[in-house]
């Protein structure tokens, strides 16, 4: 279903530094052989529907959390996402599954 990929986890070294979770998303896209935007656009989506399919990779919503920024005094208010697709590592298949929070 999806081309060889060795492993969806980034190193910020390997890709060039720190990544927002909207880069992750487009990291995620590129690893899987997606088009740019793929992933976050079915999360979007997601928000409206709760789960979202396309190309072998669906998107659950799974609600929002509230938390206090350390330095700064204000509320930081972020959507929570599961993403679930098989990818092919050492000749056999396997389900991954990935939480990515994006700020609403």
């Amino acid at each position: 279903m999806c081309p060889e990929v060795d492993d969806v986890s980034y190193r910020s070294a390997a890709i060039g530094g720190h990544l927002t979770s909207k880069g992750y998303l487009e990291y995620l896209d590129q690893r899987l052989g997606l088009s740019k935007g793929t992933i976050y656009g079915l999360c979007l989506a997601a928000m409206k529907s709760r789960t979202k399919s396309e190309s072998g990779v669906k998107v659950t919503y799974r609600g929002d959390t509230e938390r206090m920024t350390p330095r700064h005094p204000a509320q930081v208010r972020k959507a929570i996402f599961l993403i679930e697709f098989q990818m092919t590592r050492a000749g056999k298949q396997i389900d991954r599954v990935v939480q990515v929070h994006l700020e609403a």
